[in-house]
């Protein structure tokens, strides 16, 4: 299930210095680990989440790609992408 995220109230501003990729990276990597994404949540499809933003796929592609390498999210060949379950940059509550 995709989590209720109103998609396109994403802060982004394409006259930043700040690659708009880096801006849709930045923007749901904060919402993992805010826990507005929770682990095992499915995120939109990147044809569905470019057009959702007004953005090139590849821009939305590029982004989940980072987020992917660096452990956010993981993607299963026909399923979609979901938020990993072990999360980097998360602190254990003490």
């Amino acid at each position: 299930m995709i989590p209720q995220i109103n998609w396109p109230d994403l802060p982004l501003d394409p006259h930043s210095d700040a690659p708009l990729y880096q801006q849709l990276y930045a923007q749901i990597r904060q919402l993992i680990l805010s826990g507005a994404l929770r682990p095992g949540s499915q995120l939109p499809t990147n044809r569905a989440l470019a057009k959702a933003l007004g953005l090139a796929r590849v821009t939305v592609t590029s982004a989940y790609a980072q987020l992917r390498d660096e452990g956010y999210l993981l993607s299963r060949q026909g399923a979609g992408t979901f938020v990993a379950e072990g999360l980097p940059g998360r602190v254990a509550a003490a």
